[in-house]
């Protein structure tokens, strides 16, 4: 019985992967640490997509390793000993790698730089390591950009033409017949309800309260806000159930494919599809990229214009910080000051 316990973690029994590995392409080549780390931030309810890009960015990492050092290495045969070795010069040349070999723009460097210095910053915190070696590199610098955001004539305009057939051929037509009602019900959503693109294909009908008139969402951190239900999205998930002959509760997802609920990625290319279309007859959308993060910049931009505060639609996107909402005050701002100014010369 004692040697069972002192050798608690030094078994050879192969152990399955953790059920969130599923979904986190390049899990299984990471080193044993790095593995280590990723389950970690499971344990703490990071999300899926956060884990799949800090694995994406490791990986991106010791590719560089490899061509810095002409060496075949395999990024699972590393240990963390010599992971450890490493010092800010190394870092320095990584940024620099990616900046003029891998020409990445700074806000992409400081992701990847960003998910070093998180995975530094736990191994400080299980006391391997004593000091972060990305913590004194300089930062490429990133011009702050207005989010893009469509004014509430262009959102009009958009949502005249999506239930039509405009640009399609006859095959086209036929098979926009089977998916219209759901494809104007997952732009109403996105428009008016600012989720974020996960939270919405995660959605189920048990958060949707029609008699209390409230969206109940889970975000980053797997916490939990209430957004009111807007007249339009109401409108489209009654029309949306009817129309495809669903029962309006339960625990399994709004929107699904093949009995799984829709991906992401399926979502952003069922948007882009129709932005592609009706790009020749909204001439907007040519200086305009639209994706389903724009319509949640749409939904705060329209709040911020209505002269709603900022912590409010802090509340309302899920926003960890107020710092990061107040873009949206600034731009409510200056489009209330340009329409005054419109009406001044039409006097």
């Amino acid at each position: 019985m004692m040697s069972l316990f002192k050798n608690l973690g030094k078994t050879v029994k192969p152990i399955p992967l953790p059920a969130h590995t599923m979904d986190l392409p390049g899990y299984v080549r990471m080193p044993d640490f790095i593995r280590s780390y990723i389950d970690h931030l499971a344990s703490k309810n990071f999300s899926k997509a956060t884990m799949r890009r800090y694995v994406y960015d490791f990986d991106s990492f010791f590719q560089f390793v490899a061509e810095a050092s002409g060496e075949s290495i395999q990024a699972r045969d590393i240990t963390q000993e010599a992971f450890l070795e490493i010092d800010g010069s190394g870092i320095a040349a990584y940024a620099e790698y990616l900046a003029l070999t891998k020409q990445n723009a700074p806000s992409v460097i400081n992701r990847k730089l960003s998910a070093l210095q998180s995975l530094f910053r736990h191994l400080i915190d299980i006391g391997v390591l004593s000091e972060n070696p990305v913590a004194k590199i300089n930062r490429p610098k990133q011009a702050k950009r207005d989010p893009v955001y469509l004014t509430k004539r262009e959102w009009d305009e958009l949502m005249q033409l999506l239930p039509s057939n405009v640009e399609m051929n006859a095959r086209e037509a036929t098979h926009y017949e089977r998916d219209r009602v759901r494809d104007i019900t997952l732009f109403q959503l996105l428009g008016y309800s600012g989720m974020r693109l996960s939270e919405m294909t995660q959605l189920t009908w048990n958060a949707v309260d029609f008699h209390e008139g409230t969206i109940r969402v889970i975000g980053k951190g797997n916490k939990e806000r209430v957004i009111p239900l807007a007249k339009p999205v109401r409108v489209a998930l009654r029309k949306f159930a009817a129309h495809y002959s669903l029962t309006m509760r339960g625990p399994e997802p709004i929107f699904q494919k093949q009995g799984k609920a829709l991906s992401p990625r399926a979502v952003q290319h069922i948007l882009k599809r129709h932005v592609d279309r009706l790009r020749p007859v909204l001439p907007f959308l040519e200086r305009k990229q639209i994706t389903p993060h724009k319509l949640r910049h749409t939904f705060a931009t329209r709040l911020a214009t209505g002269g709603v505060d900022v912590l409010t639609i802090q509340q309302l996107l899920g926003h960890e910080s107020v710092a990061t909402t107040q873009v949206y005050a600034h731009i409510g701002d200056r489009e209330k000051k340009r329409a005054i100014e419109l009406f001044d010369s039409e006097r």
